[in-house]
């Protein structure tokens, strides 16, 4: 039956994404790949393939599931990597706001019933802007830089909406287009922001 990659996430916002740029000339001379501005985001759930039969279903389900949330602010905040800073393989910022975990555990709830299994580890909310392309030696030198950036604040961007993405693998990467995009509830005072929705990014896993 046929399939395909899917995730369920939310873009960052630009002006957010122009801030992150200061970190390109800290981490410059390291060989870290790093991910063009438009294609940075974050990630709620993960799917994995997906019968295609199934996209229905699980748009309807998400889109029942997210109908009551009012739109929010998150805070973007710190530098980390995955796993660990004597194996860096993944340059993140963080991001929080005590909503994420409800909007992911509502995401969590809605797609279980299709096969899809909750996360087991910790919901972490961040957006990925870089990838060592090979080991990095200098595991001490890579914890002073971090430190430096601990407590460093990149902003606060508004999310209006949660978008379900396909993505597709092609050589020059993966290519993301936009199944749904699920409209949360406007906040009294006013949309939570202007940032613009994404149909479709590239982004190389």
């Amino acid at each position: 039956m046929p399939t395909l990659r899917a995730f369920v996430g939310v873009p960052v916002g630009p002006a957010l994404v122009r801030r992150m740029s200061a970190v390109r000339a800290e981490f410059g001379d390291r060989a870290v790949r790093w991910i063009p501005a438009p294609n940075l985001h974050l990630t709620l759930k993960f799917l994995g393939d997906v019968e295609e039969a199934q996209v229905v279903s699980i748009r309807a389900a998400l889109r029942d599931a997210l109908s009551d949330i009012t739109a929010f602010r998150v805070a973007a905040r710190s530098l980390g990597v995955f796993p660990d800073a004597r194996r860096p393989r993944v340059l993140w910022v963080g991001l929080s706001a005590p909503e994420l975990a409800l909007v992911a555990r509502r995401v969590n709830r809605a797609v279980e019933p299709f096969g899809i299994e909750r996360a087991t580890a910790p919901f972490r909310p961040h957006a990925t802007i870089g990838r060592w392309r090979r080991p990095d030696p200098g595991g001490g030198r890579l914890q002073d830089d971090l430190a430096r950036w601990r407590d460093h604040q990149f902003g606060e961007f508004g999310i209006d909406d949660v978008t379900l993405f396909q993505s597709t693998l092609r050589p020059g990467g993966a290519v993301y287009s936009a199944l749904e995009v699920f409209p949360l509830k406007p906040r009294e005072s006013g949309p939570a922001g202007t940032e613009s929705r994404v149909t479709e990014v590239s982004k190389t896993h």
